[in-house]
């Protein structure tokens, strides 16, 4: 072979590096990986929810609370692909969520928006500003789970 092993070398590697992509998502992975993003999400907002509301007096971890709730919940929707749906796995995401995806995204951009200005909140120590901040992210979340979410009761 022309170009010896250092040719062969650069084959392999350029396979082996392109071998993930082969390797399709499938969708109970896609749902498993979501819901467990979205589970560590609830418990930020529960540890910080508990603070907010006076049950816990002890601060000092609201702001590793808020940056990851703002780390996890950007670019969320990409874990929403076509073929994620209900008729495919079982999920708790509604058809809404493909039908009007637009919206779904834009329900994700105000989440980060608002997760953003909570971690900014947090880093400056301002409790008020902090507790405030963190209703505007509970309805963020809220909003979108009203429509694009099934309750426990559907």
């Amino acid at each position: 072979m022309r170009g010896g092993p250092f040719l062969m070398k650069r084959f392999l590697l350029v396979v082996l590096i392109g071998f993930p992509a082969l390797a399709a998502d499938r969708a109970p992975d896609i749902v498993k990986y979501r819901q467990s993003v979205m589970k560590a999400m609830a418990a930020h907002m529960t540890s910080m929810s508990l603070v907010v509301k006076k049950q816990v007096s002890d601060r000092s971890q609201l702001a590793a609370h808020a940056i990851a709730l703002r780390d996890l919940s950007g670019g969320l929707p990409k874990f929403f692909p076509r073929g994620t749906g209900s008729d495919k796995t079982k999920t708790a995401a509604k058809n809404e969520v493909w039908q009007r995806f637009p919206e779904f995204e834009s329900a994700f951009q105000k989440l980060e928006r608002e997760s953003n200005a909570l971690a900014d909140a947090a880093k400056r120590g301002d409790a008020n500003a902090f507790d405030a901040q963190f209703e505007n992210v509970a309805n963020a979340c809220a909003s979108c789970h009203r429509t694009f979410r099934v309750r426990d009761s559907d």
